[in-house]
C-alpha cells in the first residue's frame, strides 16, 4: 500500500510504503507525476519505506513503464528506513543512474531527509 504524504514542497513527491505495492498505487503516483511536470520541469521523491511486502506483477510492469518515461524527470529521491539492504544499494543506483542523486536515510533522521529533499 502506498500512501500519499503532503510536504511543504510543489515539486516534491512524498509517500510512504507499507505492505504490498498494486497497479492501483502506481497509477496513482503516476497522476501526481504527470500533473506536477505541468509545472516543474524537474521533481523530487521523499518516500518512507516502512514495510514493503512486495510488488503486484501488474504494478511492476507499469512502474518500470513510468520510470522509463519519466528518466529524466527526477534529480533527488530520499529515502527513509531501517532496511539495511535498501542502505546498500544506494551507492549502486547513484552509479547506474547518474541523472538522480538518491540519499538513505533512517527514521530518526526523517526530517533531515525531508530538508535535503527540498533543498
Amino acid at each position: 500500500m502506498l500512501e500519499i504524504l503532503s510536504l511543504d514542497a510543489d515539486n516534491v513527491i512524498g509517500c510512504a510504503v507499507d505492505g504490498k505495492i498494486n497497479s492501483e498505487d502506481i497509477e496513482k503516483i503516476s497522476n501526481i507525476i504527470d500533473d506536477k511536470l505541468k509545472i516543474y520541469e524537474k521533481l523530487r521523491v521523499y518516500v518512507e519505506v516502512n514495510n514493503l511486502d512486495g510488488i503486484s506483477l501488474d504494478a511492476l510492469f507499469k512502474d518500470l513503464k513510468l520510470g522509463f518515461k519519466h528518466f529524466n524527470h527526477f534529480d533527488k529521491k530520499a529515502v527513509v528506513t531501517d532496511k539495511a539492504w535498501m542502505k546498500n544499494i544506494t551507492p549502486v543506483i547513484n552509479k547506474i543512474f547518474s541523472n538522480i542523486e538518491v540519499k538513505c536515510f533512517c527514521f530518526e533522521d526523517k526530517e533531515e531527509a525531508v530538508q535535503w529533499v527540498k533543498s
